[in-house]
C-alpha cells in the first residue's frame, strides 16, 4: 500500500519577515521533481513505503536542506515549509542559499 506525503506552505504565526512569495517552489522527492507548491497552498502525493528524501527549490540557488523521512505502510507523513521567518535567519539564508526554505516534518 502507498503512503501519503502531505506538504503545506504557510508562514508560522505572526512574523516580520519578507516572505518569498515569488511563484511556486519545486518539490523534489528522492531527487526527482514531483510537483510545485505556491504560497498558502498544500501538496499531496503517494509514496511507496520506505526511506525517502524531500527538498524544495526556489529561484537560483535558493532551496531547503534535504530532509530524510521514513514512510510506513498506509500512513501519512506531513511536512510544513516556508521562507525563513525572521530577519537574522533571512540574512543568513542570503549567504547560505541552502537554508532559504525552512522544511520541517510535523
Amino acid at each position: 500500500m502507498a503512503t501519503t506525503l502531505q506538504l503545506e506552505r504557510a508562514m508560522p504565526g505572526a512574523t516580520m519577515a519578507v516572505q518569498d512569495r515569488h511563484g511556486s517552489w519545486a518539490i523534489l522527492l528522492d531527487g526527482q521533481e514531483v510537483g510545485h507548491i505556491a504560497p498558502d497552498e498544500a501538496f499531496e502525493t503517494q509514496v511507496a513505503p520506505g526511506s525517502h528524501t524531500l527538498q524544495l527549490t526556489s529561484t537560483g540557488k535558493r532551496r531547503s536542506p534535504v530532509r530524510t523521512f521514513s514512510a510506513a505502510d498506509a500512513s501519512t507523513v506531513e511536512f510544513r515549509c516556508h521562507s525563513q521567518p525572521v530577519w537574522p535567519l533571512m540574512l543568513m539564508a542570503l549567504a547560505l542559499p541552502g537554508r532559504w526554505i525552512a522544511l520541517k516534518q510535523r
